[in-house]
């Protein structure tokens, strides 16, 4: 049996896609899971996939750009099972443009979405986890957090942030035994990527990335990885 059954992890952006597939991976491991998203059909349909495989879940349509969205998805979370082990910061937007024609209503709706929304999600657990003196915060970055790519210059700047984020949560954490590590994926088979010239046969499985997060939780408490760079075979993405 997992050490890691009865745990509770909180993922945003969990109806589809890696969110959805972290979500299965941990309930395999007889994780609780609660999952927030902007649509709440596809959340619910989502939530009870799930509950099919034997997973305990609660699912709650919630904007990360709202503070008060935000607090109330925590909360749930901390009513139903008094704590926190596992938040998973993955919700996310992208939209591609030149600098010089991008508009600027655009450029914050992604920095809210992919950067703001993981800074308040992160704000609203750390009393939780540290009350726990236990903890673990995932941040889905991007190879684009890595490395700018013409016509990317918003995502990009939002998935950079998120890496500086990670590193300085975990300086300001670790000492209450929580850990943060920024997984950085190439092209991922996700309905965000559709439409790219990469086949979606070459690019990486989203239940890899499951079974990265599950790996991190499997790891001593002693051990320590900041960040994970995840590349599709033969490809600099």
């Amino acid at each position: 049996m997992s050490h890691l059954k009865g745990q509770v992890a909180l993922i945003t952006g969990g109806s589809s896609g890696i969110g959805y597939a972290i979500a299965a991976a941990l309930v395999a491991e007889g994780m609780a899971v609660g999952l927030s998203a902007r649509h709440p059909k596809e959340l619910q349909e989502a939530a009870a996939r799930l509950e099919k495989e034997g997973g305990t879940v609660f699912a709650l349509p919630t904007d990360v750009s709202q503070q008060d969205q935000v607090a109330r998805f925590v909360a749930e979370g901390v009513r139903r099972h008094g704590r926190i082990d596992l938040l998973v910061n993955n919700a996310g937007i992208g939209k591609s443009g030149r600098i010089e024609s991008f508009s600027e209503a655009d450029w914050d709706q992604i920095q809210a979405v992919n950067l703001k929304g993981a800074f308040l999600c992160t704000q609203a657990v750390l009393p939780v986890m540290k009350r726990q003196r236990s903890g673990y915060i995932v941040n889905l970055s991007s190879l684009a957090g890595k490395q700018g790519a013409g016509g990317m210059a918003a995502y990009s700047a939002s998935k950079f942030g998120l890496i500086g984020f990670t590193e300085s949560l975990l300086e300001e954490a670790i000492e209450y035994h929580i850990r943060a590590t920024a997984i950085c994926p190439g092209y991922v088979a996700t309905p965000m990527v559709a439409g790219v010239s990469v086949p979606p046969e070459e690019m990486i499985p989203p239940e890899d990335i499951g079974k990265l997060v599950v790996g991190l939780l499997h790891l001593s408490p002693v051990t320590v990885i900041k960040e994970i760079v995840v590349r599709r075979r033969g490809a600099i993405d």
